[in-house]
């Protein structure tokens, strides 16, 4: 707790401004609001980060779950494996989502492509903070086919 002049020693220790994230408010006066809602504003602090860490260990069981679950005895076929890429997706988002860890924004991107002598690079680009924000990967190989699955967890204060 922080002791301030006259401080009882009993309120919470705000951090500065600058390290909070900026406001998305477009007017004047609903920064303010919106602090209030989430419980800062007056006398509060408002939100500085997630009250329990993403789950990645948990998230990296359900990759591996579903992707051998899926994919263990599949072989290539570009029509099959565009469909199956789909849903593989919409299930781990939602086996994710049943983990109920509240205030992330799960984002859920599939590949599924033939193995065949050949090498693939694959990258993402998003803004992103290091101190609440993670991903979870794994890829998956059979005898004809491989699968990446990135699941991207980003906090939203």
């Amino acid at each position: 707790m922080h002791r301030g002049p006259g401080g009882s020693g009993t309120e919470p220790r705000c951090p500065p401004a600058s390290s909070r994230r900026p406001s998305t408010a477009s007017r004047p006066g609903e920064a303010q609001r919106a602090g209030e809602e989430r419980g800062g504003g007056a006398g509060g602090c408002p939100l500085t980060g997630p009250a329990k860490r993403f789950p990645v260990g948990a998230v990296d069981a359900i990759l591996q779950d579903v992707l051998r679950g899926y994919l263990q005895e599949q072989p290539y076929e570009p029509g099959v494996c565009r469909e199956m890429a789909k849903t593989i997706a919409e299930v781990i988002k939602a086996r994710v989502k049943d983990l109920l860890v509240p205030r992330y924004k799960i984002v859920v991107v599939t590949h599924i492509g033939q193995l065949n002598e050949q090498s693939m690079q694959i990258g993402s680009r998003c803004l992103w903070d290091p101190a609440t924000d993670t991903f979870s990967s794994y890829v998956f190989k059979n005898t004809s086919l491989f699968a990446l699955a990135n699941v991207y967890a980003i906090y939203f204060e």
